[in-house]
């Protein structure tokens, strides 16, 4: 009996990744001025009793498409967490859209945000997903100034 001749699928894994023309580049993340505009695992709320402690103790901010909880946690690195639940939003697609709206935002002002001292809950309203992209960053620039987070535009990121 004969083997089986090799499958002819392309390859996968590392295989795929060095060819001929040498190794596929990673994927740059983005920057702004050499910070990363990257929320990192650590920079995120992760599990319920985490977010359980930020809304027993925290001080809300409230906004016309959206509610931001902010807790101060001196030392430790700041961290967000992003809530947009099925009676507050909507359906799967209409939360998904919100969170990623609201995510995305917090994303581009990361390198203004304090490095340490907060951990914030931005919990999305049934607007979020809907209202114009200007208005809903502007409101939560508001709400982030409001707490303490956010410096001024053009600040390098306060360690």
């Amino acid at each position: 009996m004969q083997p089986l001749p090799p499958p002819s699928w392309p390859e996968t894994g590392r295989a795929a990744r060095v060819s001929s023309a040498g190794p596929i580049p990673a994927r740059e993340s983005l920057t702004v001025n050499g910070a990363r505009e990257r929320l990192r695992s650590w920079n995120r709320l992760r599990t319920s009793q985490e977010y359980a402690w930020v809304k027993e103790s925290a001080r809300a901010f409230r906004g016309s498409h959206c509610l931001l909880l902010a807790a101060a946690r001196p030392g430790e690195p700041t961290r967000f967490g992003f809530i947009a639940s099925r009676k507050s939003v909507g359906d799967a697609v209409q939360r998904n859209r919100a969170r990623r709206r609201i995510r995305e935002i917090v994303r581009r002002r990361w390198p203004r945000i304090q490095a340490e001292g907060h951990w914030i809950v931005l919990i999305a309203y049934r607007t979020a997903p809907t209202v114009p992209h200007q208005e809903l960053a502007t409101e939560l620039e508001h709400l982030l100034a409001s707490c303490g987070a956010l410096g001024p535009i053009g600040s390098p990121r306060p360690h």
